[in-house]
This record gives structure tokens, sequence and C-alpha cells, in this order.
């Protein structure tokens, strides 16, 4: 399996798309690979030109079609099995990029979506197919620079994402609100609106994330000591629960593994 990524270049985009990314190879067609995708707390879309991706557990992910694919933020981990021909092109949103794209609070973007949006999406598949990695990623940004709405930025929930992220998810929900200046209500609405998951789970995400790449860091044991003190945890046993919620995998178990931007994992 052969993975590619390209980091947005247009200024105007960085707040919103981290990156454009690819993955090509051919996979035996009888047994497939099973792969473990952690939550990054981003949101996809995905157009696929191979194979019929299959999932292995109850998932919020939704087809517009069998070739366009939208992945919410997801809260825990998700299997899925991928067999024969794998050709997928993909936009890794961050913060409320896909709400801003779409337009549409994600619970509406899941359920409901209207023939004109799914035509949209299907027509960028069909300019996208046939083009090189390169060429995909030049078509899509233009894509996006003039279909992504700037005007439904939302300040609090990008101070709200910085302040999480500078703290390394080690932030409470009534600091945050008090921080960027609304109420815990406000602030939970807005998430769930915007990114799909609560606040409270999006810092849980980013603290598992911290863990996980401190852990896949090491070539040693890990100190587990450190990282207790580090994140301010009673004990241990907590940390270790907490890790074992998103990647539903033990710390040690996911020390066998090493991490790419998607922490892609085979399930064994």
């Amino acid at each position: 399996m052969n993975y590619t990524e390209k980091l947005v270049a247009e200024k105007s985009l960085k707040d919103d798309i981290l990156c454009y990314w690819q993955m090509k190879g051919d996979i035996d067609e009888a047994v497939g690979i099973n792969s473990r995708y952690l939550p990054k707390g981003q949101n996809l879309l995905i157009f696929n030109y191979g194979r019929d991706i299959e999932y292995m557990e109850a998932t919020k992910f939704m087809y517009l079609n069998p070739r366009v694919i939208i992945v919410p933020a997801f809260a825990t981990s998700r299997i899925i099995n991928q067999k024969g021909k794998i050709d997928l092109f993909g936009i890794s949103f961050i913060g409320d990029g896909l709400y801003k794209l779409m337009r549409l609070p994600m619970t509406k973007l899941v359920n409901h979506l209207t023939e004109d949006l799914r035509q949209k999406y299907e027509n960028l598949h069909s300019e996208l197919d046939g083009l090189d990695f390169p060429q995909k990623a030049i078509v899509a940004e233009k894509f996006l620079t003039d279909n992504i709405n700037q005007n439904l930025n939302s300040p609090p929930l990008q101070q709200a994402i910085k302040a999480i992220h500078q703290t390394k998810g080690k932030i409470t929900i009534g600091d945050i609100a008090k921080k960027v200046y609304v109420s815990e209500r406000q602030l939970q609405r807005l998430f769930k609106t915007r990114i799909g998951i609560s606040p409270k789970v999006y810092c849980k995400i980013i603290r598992v994330n911290n863990y996980i790449d401190f852990i896949l860091s090491k070539d040693e044991s890990v100190n587990w000591m450190e990282l207790v003190v580090e994140y301010d945890y009673h004990d241990q046993p907590h940390l270790i629960n907490e890790v074992k919620s998103i990647a539903k995998l033990s710390p040690k178990k996911l020390q066998s593994y090493r991490d790419t931007l998607y922490h892609r994992y085979t399930n064994e």
C-alpha cells in the first residue's frame, strides 16, 4: 500500500484543511486487510476510485454514493476491510472546515443531503478521475478555495480549538468557555454542530493522540509514571483506560505499531 500526502498550500485554507492524501495499492481479493483508524478530531472527504470499502463495525461514515464518502469526526477507532484495487484520494479537514464547505450542521450532513449537493460532489469525483496525485491536489484546492464560506467563521470555536491543542487536551470545558467568552452550553452546541463531537470528546481525542505520539516515539519501554504526572492523572490505570476508550487497544499493543497521519494499524 502506497500512501502520499501534501499539506495545504493556499494560505486562506490553512485554518480549515490539513492536507490532501492518496492511498493506492492492490490487496489480496479473498481476505483483504483489516485496518484500525484512530480518531483525530478531523472530518474527511474521500473520493474512491478502487474497490468498495467494507466496514467491520457500525460507523457514522456516510456514503454520498459508493465513490464519495464523508467521514464526520468520530469518537472511537473504526475497523474497515480493504481488498482488491485500492485507490483513494482524500481531503482532511480541521476545525469546522467541512461545515464551512457543506454549509450544513454535522447532524444534517450525516442524515439529509439535497440532490444538488450530492450532484456537486459526484461532479468533482468525475473531474478528479484520471488525474495524478499532484493534479488532484491542485483541482481540489481550487474547488475548496471557491466553495468554503469564510463568512461562516466562528472565532469562539477557533479559539477553543487553539486552547485545547496548546494544552494537549488538558483543560476543562468550563475553562475553555471562560477563555472564549461563551457559555458551556454554547460551546457544546458549536462543537456538535460544526465538528460533530462534543468539546469533552475532542479534548480526550487530543490527549490520547498526544499519548500515542509519546508511546510510538519510544524504542524502549514507556515510563508510565512520566505520562501520569505529565497529564495530571491519579494513577496509571486511569490513563490506560482512556487510551483504550479511544483506540480500543491497550497502550502496550499500540507500541507494536507505527504511526501514520491517520494512525493506520493492522487489526489482529
